[in-house]
């Protein structure tokens, strides 16, 4: 493994930018392999279907996991790779636990193992997400305009791992896996790739402007936690991130309810809004800066919903395939340019730790709260107790989230002001 800084003769601009774009790519694609599938799995073990592994309504609870793995790890990982240890030794370290666990699901005959196994591969995966930001942030020459495209490549990562189980393996097999533990068992496979991998990336040594004297996560958490642009940045993120929640988990279920053909191939029309929108950050950065992109990505949370609520009164099929458009603003500007934000407004010596707090602010609780608002969205509007057939008020559901986008977008608005860099000498804003 090679010890200099990017800038060295080791680490020329020239060749970084591959390098970390591979590391984005093998990232995510062992999570593509068997994420989108793993649904499939518990419903066909459910009950007394298959191996009658899963209890009715697990697969539901089980998305608790990705919530709870991204509360503490990322900022106990991110604290250690600015204090004792490099950052890519963490991620390989990471990997090789996430490769672990996935076999220990795949090899799972009972609920409670399946659970726990699944609860320890996101208290791997989410860290290593945010190890790979810092990473990525820390060595590219250009952050602004080279990370938004090197996040490309973790989208391919993502659909190109849905494409090998989905269209790859059962051209050469002659049947599909997707209702099989196999999915789980490539991802295991690809989590070691990526573990191998990760120890070729450049040296990101631990940080020695944290301070001196005995590492301490406690003092480095509130020495962040006094940073108050962080603060109240991480309170909006939290915020702008609980409305995500109902479109992630309910949108294919409306479009399928409403009697659109081919739900799951439309909603990927918001993926190419993801890619537009990377490809076009950086001259967006250039022009708006990330305070204002931020604030127009929790904005479009508003928008989205907006149309869905009128879509769901109207009928109108304009309206449902723009909200599916948005998208790209959406995830693009809330979740990568508030990455982006993050790193700014903390010095070089907490970015683990400052990523790790976003992570726990954004995918943490912001999830978790947008998961139970939106369940209990669900119990209110979709299929109340005791009411059949079910009354699916989707106007009323979706009216939900369009006010939580709402808030967040006027608690933006009203902290925009004190975001104020606290790292000028790298970025701009």
């Amino acid at each position: 493994m090679a010890e200099p800084t990017t800038e060295g003769p080791h680490n020329p601009p020239s060749r970084l930018f591959p390098r970390v774009a591979a590391m984005m790519f093998l990232q995510y694609w062992p999570l593509g392999v068997w994420a989108v599938t793993v649904g499939t799995y518990i419903a066909a073990n459910t009950g007394e279907q298959g191996e009658a592994i899963f209890s009715a309504g697990f697969a539901g609870y089980s998305t608790i996991t990705g919530a709870v793995g991204s509360l503490v790890a990322p900022m106990v990982f991110g604290f250690l790779s600015d204090r004792l240890l490099p950052a890519e030794r963490l991620v390989a370290l990471l990997h090789l636990g996430c490769a672990a666990a996935a076999w220990w699901m795949s090899s799972c005959r009972d609920e409670l193992n399946f659970f726990i196994a699944l609860l320890v591969y996101w208290n791997c995966f989410n860290p290593a997400c945010a190890l790979t930001n810092k990473i990525a942030l820390q060595h590219l020459p250009k952050p602004d305009r080279q990370y938004p495209h090197a996040r490309l490549f973790a989208t391919g990562g993502w659909i190109s791992a849905g494409l090998f189980i989905g269209l790859v393996w059962p051209s050469l097999s002659g049947h599909s896996i997707e209702d099989t533990a196999t999915p789980i068992l490539v991802g295991a496979a690809s989590n070691l790739v990526m573990a191998c991998y990760a120890l070729t990336l450049p040296y990101t040594r631990p940080n020695p402007l944290v301070g001196r004297g005995r590492p301490s996560l406690w003092r480095d958490a509130l020495r962040l936690l006094a940073n108050r642009p962080l603060v109240l940045f991480l309170c909006a993120s939290a915020a702008a991130c609980l409305s995500s929640m109902a479109y992630n988990a309910y949108a294919n279920l409306f479009l399928n309810w409403a009697g659109y053909s081919n739900p799951a191939a439309l909603m990927t029309l918001g993926q190419v809004s993801d890619v537009l929108c990377l490809f076009a950050l950086p001259r967006l950065i250039a022009r708006f800066g990330l305070r204002r992109l931020f604030l127009a990505g929790v904005a479009a949370w508003s928008v989205r919903y907006g149309l869905l609520t009128f879509a769901s009164a109207t009928n109108s099929h304009a309206a449902v395939y723009a909200a599916i458009l948005v998208h790209g603003p959406c995830y693009v500007f809330v979740y990568v340019a508030g990455l982006m934000l993050v790193d700014r407004l903390v010095d070089p010596g907490h970015r683990g730790a400052a990523q790790g707090l976003n992570a726990a602010a954004t995918t943490g609780l912001g999830h978790l709260g947008g998961a139970l608002m939106a369940g209990s969205a669900q119990e209110t509007f979709l299929t109340p107790d005791g009411v059949s057939p079910p009354p699916y008020h989707w106007a009323e559901f979706w009216g939900i989230p369009a006010l939580a986008a709402t808030a967040a977008t006027t608690l933006f608005v009203a902290i925009l002001p004190k975001l104020v860099s606290t790292n000028p000498p790298q970025h701009s804003d």
